[in-house]
């Protein structure tokens, strides 16, 4: 009897360690498990032989299996409201049928998008920066920005290089602008996806698609009307930039090309003596009033984003801005799709999404639904009787130039831009007053 017992008894014990072993190793849930009866207590043994087959009965129904679930990988996209794709337009239906359709091709992954505002508090910018600061866990794991706030959020750390996951000059399909808007520092930190341009909008056919240069005997253009009274205005960047002259840091200090310089001064006063400008165009502060002048009659043509041209003057040809070398040359500004610094999850998923979003099938479709223009190449066939001038723009294009450099000379420009408008001083005093202040500025540091 004894020995039934002590093997009863090593019966019991096997069972215990068995299920407890089960239950470490599989997340189950034991109910009402009274592990006295596997103690050895001589006298319990004896008084509850004949109850051992009926615990063992109660002790296997209450192992209960704990569901374990299925977590959803999530890709947390931010973007301003101009390409929200819950808008009822043609576009906002591309985007919106491409992010359904990356859903589709992968079930496992979410999307969640938001949108911020284009400046302000609310901006993307502002907001990543207030979010990475009070509540990390809060960021998003990709955003659209515009190539100015890319390069602000990539030198406050808030957005990551992907140039180590991803080659987006592998194919050469990217206009050479597009690819300069990805780079910050010389690392990429975004892959294009829109583009404006500037151009000049008119109704001179011999204009058309034909470029003319601001000569030294400058040609008859008409009234071409821009924002001169714009003291951040690109215009001046531009014609400097197109005599040849460069942005140059040294040790902090800014440097111009002075015969460039020259040049720009020297083209404006020309053609002001030509009718080409006029004084008055310092009444001109933004791409609205200059469209209404347009419209109006009050000029000839006039120089402004392309994105508004496509918006309010599809009467009008796109064309060439006038520059001051015999080739053309132009700004580019856009969107650029970029990786948030602190995303925890999958990065090269990321990286396929991002790549998905920017994907030339895509674009070709979307794009010609909008005011934009390609960043790819192969993408611009889809803008059916303006193909060969667009192309031509965009492959003349160059980034505009860093918020540093504008905020350095820019107000200074504006003002003798304006004043050889206004036939007040010669192109030389302009010149040397701008480096003079150039000057000024290093001693004062």
């Amino acid at each position: 009897m004894m020995e039934k017992r002590l093997i009863k008894k090593q019966q019991l014990r096997s069972i215990a360690i068995f299920l407890i072993f089960a239950f470490l190793i599989s997340g189950c849930d034991v109910l009402n498990i009274n592990l006295e009866i596997f103690t050895d207590n001589g006298s319990k043994a004896e008084n509850n032989e004949s109850d051992q087959d009926n615990i063992l009965e109660t002790i296997v129904p209450t192992v209960v299996p704990t569901s374990i679930p299925t977590m959803k990988d999530v890709i947390s996209i931010w973007v301003q409201p101009i390409f929200d794709p819950d808008s009822d337009n043609p576009a906002s239906q591309q985007f919106k049928n491409h992010l359904d359709g990356y859903s589709e091709k992968n079930p496992g992954v979410e999307l969640e998008y938001r949108l911020k505002g284009t400046d302000g508090a609310n901006s993307i910018l502002h907001t990543l920066s207030i979010t990475a600061e009070a509540a990390p866990e809060a960021l998003p794991t990709v955003v659209l920005l515009t190539r100015q706030d890319m390069e602000k959020a990539a030198a406050m750390g808030l957005i990551r290089p992907i140039d180590f996951f991803a080659d987006v000059d592998e194919n050469n399909d990217w206009y050479p602008f597009a690819v300069k808007m990805g780079l910050y520092k010389n690392e990429i930190y975004g892959f294009p996806f829109a583009a404006d341009v500037m151009v000049m909008a008119t109704k001179n056919n011999f204009l058309n698609n034909n470029y003319a240069s601001l000569a030294s005997q400058p040609i008859q253009f008409g009234k071409i009307g821009f924002a001169a009274g714009n003291s951040k205005s690109l215009l001046p960047f531009l014609w400097y930039q197109s005599a040849g002259g460069k942005f140059l840091m040294e040790s902090d200090r800014l440097m111009l090309d002075e015969s460039a310089l020259l040049a720009l001064f020297n083209t404006v006063a020309d053609n002001k003596r030509a009718g080409n400008f006029s004084a008055s165009f310092s009444q001109y502060i933004t791409q609205t009033e200059l469209i209404e002048a347009y419209t109006a009659g009050d000029l000839d043509s006039v120089i402004i984003w392309s994105s508004k041209l496509r918006a309010n003057l599809n009467e009008s040809a796109m064309t060439f801005i006038p520059m001051i070398g015999n080739a053309p040359y132009t700004y580019a500004d856009g969107w650029v799709w970029c990786l948030v610094q602190n995303a925890t999850s999958d990065v090269d998923r990321n990286i396929d999404f991002l790549q998905y979003m920017v994907s030339a099938e895509f674009l070709q479709k979307w794009t010609v639904e909008t005011d934009y223009l390609p960043v790819r190449q192969s993408t611009t066939d889809s803008l059916d009787g303006t193909q060969a001038i667009i192309d031509n723009l965009l492959l003349s294009a160059d980034i505009i130039p860093s918020d540093d450099v504008r905020d350095r000379i820019g107000q200074i420009l504006s003002e003798e831009m304006s004043q050889l408008l206004q036939g007040t001083i010669s192109p030389e005093i302009a010149t040397q007053a701008v480096i003079s202040m150039l000057e000024k500025d290093e001693q004062s540091e």
